[in-house]
């Protein structure tokens, strides 16, 4: 795979890509001893880790693992179609597909891979900023992101439905996201849209119908849009947070609702921190203590490569319970029982815990990680008590995304991500790419995203005083 990347002056290649989430973090931490973080720039092999910026070109990187299987969905009714449809969920960090027959409503198979749109930035605001000069080639690599994903189906895709935040649709469309730059936000798209793979540029798939749903307002897409409408389907009072780099979250009750998102960076995705991953195979999503030592599960049953994100919240919530993290965040090395003592040390001049080494591979959590996700985890939180004090507490809460299957409920009240007066947070999986498996082929449910659309409030953020104190109350542990 081939990328072209800007190195700032006093940082590596290998920062850059690592940060962006396109290589795992190395042993030697980028010190240039184990080999691992191999690229070819201008046909020559070099370690990233020893390539200084200033420097700007491109790259190519190996392709393995770029993609992985995906979710197991539930059937959907069958829509009196023939052939195959795929729904979409087109995130910010990842993506994923699902395969179904349209004539029997069966459930086939399901891949996710990175975003190769994250070269350009980690956040869709940072993609804004830099498709004032790259535009063109940030909209390909979202392309491509989306060829990769149909092309693992290995069959014809007769109709496809993609749900996103409005910024990664307006992208995929080819409509300006100039919009985006500042407050108010103004969006060139704001309904459906119905168009076809020439249309768009999918060469291989220029007769696929693809049904983009509307999204709602500023960063909330037809993603968060989605999960609603799985979810309203039987229940009448809740929350549900779909907790990805742009984190949307909202409420319902009475069959009215009030929406929001926050830039909660890729965290929550398990990138951008110094042993950070997707939840693939390898990841280590669960961690716990057993008495006498550290211990973890990982996807797969993998050796582990690295955390995704229920794993940091886990390890988060374990380190703040021995006290070696201060209420805010810091990492203490005095006054912590001996074992925990020793996993201490210094990695790249920062103090870090090392959870995992071995001869290959080194996973630790490094004081900016924590930095990181209390960014992350503040802005949830405090979008969630704004939200519930202008509808009120919900009678339930779900958590959607990969994050959110694997996430212990001890863990996410350990670190203080909801308010204390929500009710346990209920694991639903990916609802965006469940609400976009709903919507083919189906009219009737297209009609109904629409009307939960127009019965949705969006709830601005930046101006909202509440909002600035819960953010700050949200940032501790």
């Amino acid at each position: 795979m081939k990328l072209k990347v800007s190195v700032p002056s006093g940082k590596t290649l290998y920062q850059v890509l690592r940060e962006k989430g396109f290589m795992k973090s190395a042993y030697c931490g980028g010190r240039g001893i184990c080999g691992k973080c191999i690229v070819k720039v201008e046909g020559k092999e070099e370690l990233a880790c020893l390539l200084f910026g200033a420097f700007e070109g491109e790259v190519e990187l190996p392709e393995e693992n770029l993609i992985s299987e995906g979710e197991r969905l539930p059937d959907i009714p069958a829509c009196g179609k023939t052939g195959f449809g795929v729904a979409i969920d087109l995130g910010t960090t990842g993506a994923e597909a699902a395969l179904f027959d349209l004539s029997t409503g069966k459930f086939v198979k399901s891949f996710k891979t990175l975003n190769l749109q994250s070269a350009f930035g980690a956040d869709v605001v940072t993609r804004v900023e830099l498709a004032r000069v790259n535009y063109d080639k940030e909209r390909e690599l979202l392309l491509k992101t989306v060829s990769l994903l149909l092309q693992e189906m290995e069959v014809p895709v007769k109709e496809a439905v993609v749900v996103s935040n409005p910024v990664i649709q307006h992208f995929l469309l080819g409509a300006p996201v100039s919009g985006f730059e500042r407050f108010p936000f103004k969006l060139e798209v704001e309904e459906e849209v119905f168009t076809t793979g020439k249309e768009l540029g999918l060469e291989g798939f220029r007769e696929t119908l693809f049904y983009l749903p509307p999204p709602l307002k500023g960063f909330i897409g037809s993603d968060f849009l989605s999960n609603l409408l799985v979810l309203t389907e039987n229940r009448p009072d809740f929350a549900v947070a779909d907790l990805g780099t742009n984190a949307e979250m909202g409420i319902w009750k009475e069959n009215e609702g009030v929406a929001a998102s926050v830039p909660a960076g890729p965290a929550f995705e398990g990138v951008g921190l110094f042993s950070g991953m997707r939840a693939v195979e390898g990841a280590i999503y669960k961690v716990f203590f057993d008495g006498r030592d550290f211990r973890f599960l990982t996807v797969g049953r993998k050796p582990p490569l690295g955390i995704c994100a229920s794993g940091y919240f886990d390890l988060i919530h374990l380190l703040k319970s021995f006290r070696v993290l201060t209420p805010e965040g810091g990492i203490r090395e005095e006054g912590i029982p001996p074992l925990i003592a020793g996993r201490i040390r210094e990695i790249n001049r920062e103090k870090a815990f090392v959870l995992y080494e071995s001869d290959e591979t080194l996973v630790a959590l490094t004081q900016s990680d924590v930095r990181k996700f209390l960014l992350a985890k503040g802005a949830v939180y405090g979008a969630l008590k704004t939200l519930s004090e202008e509808a009120g507490v919900p009678r339930e809460l779900f958590l959607s995304g990969a994050f959110g299957s694997h996430v212990e409920k001890r863990s996410i009240r350990g670190v203080k991500l909801i308010p204390e007066n929500f009710p346990e947070p209920v694991a639903a999986g990916n609802l965006a790419l469940k609400g976009a498996s709903l919507l083919l082929g189906s009219s009737s449910k297209r009609e109904e995203i629409k009307e939960i659309k127009r019965r949705v409030k969006p709830v601005e953020l930046a101006t909202n005083k509440t909002f600035e104190s819960a953010y700050i109350e949200g940032m501790e542990l």
